[in-house]
Parts: C-alpha cells; structure tokens; sequence
C-alpha cells in the first residue's frame, strides 16, 4: 500500500441519524445507523460470571451451572483483550478522534488492513505490544507477571475452546507422588492459583477461584497497556 500522499480514512465513530424536513414542516426519520462495540460488555459479562460462580455452592445439583459460570468467565476475559484491540484499530487509526499522529495512524491502518501481523505465535498479547512500538511506547515485557498471568488465560482459554479428552491420575498409593506434574497446565497454573501438587486438571482449576483470577489478569493487562500506551480503549480499565 502506497500511503505517501493518501491520508488515512476515517470511519465513523458513534451512531448516524438522518432527519429529513417534511413539505409540512414537521421532520422524519428517515435514516439510523448504530455503532456496536463489545469489550466493555464482554468484560462485564465476565465480571457477572464470576459472582454467579462465587455464589454457586457446588453440588450435584448445580454442577453444570456452577462449570458454565467458570468457563463463561474465563473465555469472555478473554475475549473481552480481543475485542478491546480491535476497537483501538477502531477508534484510533481510523478516527479523527485519535491523538495519533498521522504516521501512527496510517501504520496502524496499514497493518490492519494488509494483515502484516506475523502469523507465528500470533494473538492478541503479542499485537498490544506491536501497537506500543508503533507508537514509540515500551512495550508490556513478557516476562513480568501481568503479562505472564494473561498468556497463561489465554492459555487455559484455549483449552476450553478447543478441548482435547485426556487421561489423569488421581489416586495412587504413594504420599510423595505430585499429582501435578502430569499435566502441563496444572504446573503451569501452580503458582498464579496457589495450587497444592495434588492439583489436577480439570477438577481443581476450574473452579470460582480460578474465574477470578482469569477476569482480574485481563483486566490489569488491558490496564497496564492503557497505562503505556496512553491510549483511550473507551472505559475506565483500572
């Protein structure tokens, strides 16, 4: 794409309504055109999730609801990071509302539109940080523990979104033997969710416990690059 000469277009942000004036003066509708964005209601979806999963007490009778809630909340943490990047391509290399510079906006745009975001160990983590260079800004270092808590949501979402049936020991006459360590998920998550080494998954991770944990982790990323950035995602994340 040559964007020498061409300025980025802007789209519309917000709604459209047009009112035509009627030959007897009154005006009509005649035309409505509404904006839908969904970060702010998937994270508060989420955050809805947990407090059912808190409020559940786990039973026989509700263990299909007490699950749904977990993995609802998880998923749409998740989900929730997606949604609020696409929205800042949305507002800020697309409107004249953002307080990008042109160059800012016009690679932004670019990438967007050409797809140029590298395909391998593609996801959203990795292009809020691609945003941040774009803009200058140091990036969010993966190996802190902000960064580290939501790959390891992305990680377990992953997991539930695309489930693979697997096998698991959870009884074996031997005291020492760590439970965990059969799975890679459960070491992973050992530290993040305080889990003892008779840990396994999917019965002590997916729990309300963990919920919390996968809805507060997206929320402090998406805070830290807000932070960052000092870009505008269009809610208040802290």
């Amino acid at each position: 794409m040559n964007s020498k000469n061409k300025k980025v277009p802007e789209s519309k942000v917000g709604g459209k309504v047009i009112i035509q004036q009627q030959p007897d003066g009154s005006n009509k509708v005649t035309f409505v055109e509404n904006e839908y964005k969904f970060a702010f209601e998937l994270r508060n979806a989420a955050r809805v999730m947990v407090n059912l999963a808190k409020n559940t007490k786990e039973s026989s009778n509700t263990r299909y609801h007490y699950n749904a809630y977990i993995n609802s909340a998880i998923v749409l943490s998740y989900a929730s990071l997606e949604a609020s990047f696409n929205e800042i391509i949305h507002i800020h290399a697309l409107s004249d509302k953002s307080h990008l510079n042109e160059p800012e906006k016009k690679a932004i745009y670019t990438i967007r539109k050409e797809e140029l975001i590298p395909k391998s160990d593609s996801h959203v983590l990795n292009n809020f940080n691609m945003l941040l260079r774009i803009i200058g800004k140091p990036e969010l270092y993966p190996g802190n523990r902000i960064y580290q808590n939501a790959n390891l949501v992305r990680i377990l979402r992953n997991m539930i979104v695309h489930p693979v049936p697997g096998r698991v020991v959870t009884y074996k006459d031997d005291n020492n033997y760590d439970y965990s360590s059969q799975q890679d998920i459960a070491k992973k998550l050992r530290s993040a969710l305080k889990l003892k080494k008779t840990a396994i998954f999917p019965r002590d991770i997916i729990t309300s416990k963990c919920a919390e944990w996968a809805v507060s982790s997206c929320e402090s990323f998406l805070h830290a690059f807000v932070v960052k950035s000092g870009i505008d995602v269009g809610f208040i994340t802290d």
